[in-house]
């Protein structure tokens, strides 16, 4: 029940072989979990306190009375009388679990912990609630169905389901903000961009960099000692960094490797994309062979690209991308003389039958394959979306195109709702513009345009290599 002191009850505790299972009065309260020997005793010290902030909840995979709550040092063991008082306790600790996150002061730790702790929070309803879908499947094959127990099911059902929306809107608020801070309904406005050097990137924002980003036939300042000065950063670099990788660089003139993309030869306004120093366009590619480092390296960039574009509304792609790309560094350093090409890296996990492992590179390069697709078709959508202000529509269109068919419900939620939030067209071109005004919009069209079309040729070929070899999965 819940009173001024807390939610509390009584619930049964493990303790030793010898006392076996003894009741004790438990209290929810400031985020612990403390316990008495009984109600009448809450007056005279506690027997035990747990911040569940270092808690984990665990439900019982076969008592379905049972639930664990586990620290680093210890597991506590506890069980209720009913189903209806153990759902209401792991609810109840749940929430309060996830929304300690909020309350912590650091703005990127909160949206990061909340969003992880509302996961974990999902995960556990949708156990649950599985579990009262087999328990009504039971009475109703039954010879003779109880119906006191279907209306006791049925309810703790549309209760579960009543958690599940809340806590996956929670969820989501954490990412996207609360409808009620928007000038419109879910749609996130990003302040004017500063023109303070020394100010750093925001989220939705992009302050365009202090120096002329090369193009064709542009030149860096070198002073001849080939280590040429990052104006952006102060960082002294070798000059070949600054043109690309070694593994590029060499193949260029050997006829062996072609572009993944053509850049632009027009003197245009600076925009966002020439501020990212490994680009698509700028892979050396082979026939069957994607540089590893080089592709990493391009693929580094698309999470703050993302950032800048969707801001709050795809910071949950944004941290897949970035955990698929530090799967396959991971392994790229395991093995750097035979992983110096994607394919060369997958071929060593099929013949050492390890592409289904877990954290393998085989099924982390495949899932960041199908985010490069979704990628590419929504920066097209954008460059070609004419007319178009509201680019939810759009944004659903690409998803379902691409990821939606690879994602369970959860995921699909979670999407529909960041639809909401994505900016508007206008402002997404502003975002990626060099000064906000009108007259950039063809410089960040045309860059658009040429950045997913150098996606898409790269997609492609890893997507031709994994038919070949039979890796494609559901």
């Amino acid at each position: 029940m819940v009173s001024q002191e807390g939610y509390q009850g009584y619930i049964w505790k493990w303790t030793n072989y010898f006392g076996g299972w003894q009741q004790r009065w438990f209290v929810l309260k400031d985020g612990s979990l403390t316990y008495y020997k009984d109600a009448n005793t809450t007056g005279t010290g506690c027997r035990g306190s747990f911040k569940l902030e270092a808690c984990n909840i665990v439900v019982h995979p076969v008592d379905p009375l049972r639930f664990d709550l586990t620290t680093s040092s210890q597991r506590i063991y506890l069980k209720t009388n009913t189903k209806p008082c153990r759902q209401r306790w792991i609810i109840q600790l749940g929430t309060t679990k996830a929304n300690i996150s909020e309350e912590m002061p650091d703005v990127t730790t909160v949206t990061l912990s909340s969003f992880n702790e509302h996961k974990t929070e999902l995960k556990t309803v949708r156990l649950l609630l599985s579990e009262q879908i087999d328990e009504i499947y039971n009475i109703c094959n039954s010879n003779e169905i109880d119906m006191d127990k279907l209306k006791q099911s049925q309810a703790m059902v549309n209760e579960l389901c009543e958690e599940f929306m809340t806590t996956l809107n929670s969820c989501t608020n954490n990412i996207i903000g609360d409808e009620r801070e928007c000038s419109t309904p879910m749609v996130k406005r990003s302040p004017a961009p500063s023109t303070s050097p020394n100010q750093l990137l925001s989220l939705g924002s992009y302050i365009p960099p202090t120096r002329h980003s090369p193009v064709d036939g542009d030149v860096i300042s070198n002073d001849g000692s080939g280590l040429s000065v990052d104006p952006l950063s102060g960082n002294v670099l070798p000059e070949a960094l600054l043109r690309n990788s070694p593994e590029r660089a060499s193949s260029r003139n050997s006829g062996e490797y072609h572009s993944a993309g053509i850049k632009r030869a027009e003197k245009l306004p600076s925009t966002y994309f020439l501020s990212i120093g490994d680009r698509f366009e700028d892979l050396y590619l082979k026939a069957d062979a994607i540089p590893t480092v080089a592709f990493l390296d391009a693929c580094a960039a698309i999470p703050k690209l993302l950032i800048t574009v969707g801001g709050k509304a795809v910071i949950t792609l944004s941290l897949d991308i970035q955990n698929n790309i530090n799967k396959i560094q991971i392994k790229q350093k395991l093995h750097p003389s035979k992983s110096d090409t994607l394919q060369a890296m997958i071929h060593l996990e099929i013949g050492t039958m390890t592409t289904h492992a877990k954290h393998s590179a085989t099924t982390a390069l495949l899932w960041l394959h199908r985010e490069l697709d979704f990628v590419k078709e929504f920066l097209s959508g954008i460059a070609e979306a004419n007319g178009v202000s509201d680019m939810s529509a759009k944004f659903m269109e690409c998803y379902g195109r691409t990821l939606r068919n690879h994602h369970n419900v959860m995921s699909r939620s979670v999407y529909t709702v960041a639809a909401k939030a994505i900016p508007y067209r206008e402002d997404m071109l502003r975002a990626l513009g060099h000064d906000g005004m009108a007259h950039t919009d063809t410089a960040v069209l045309t860059d658009l345009r040429t950045y997913s079309n150098a996606i898409e040729t790269v997609v492609k070929y890893i997507e031709t290599f994994y038919i070949n070899n039979k890796l494609l999965m559901s």
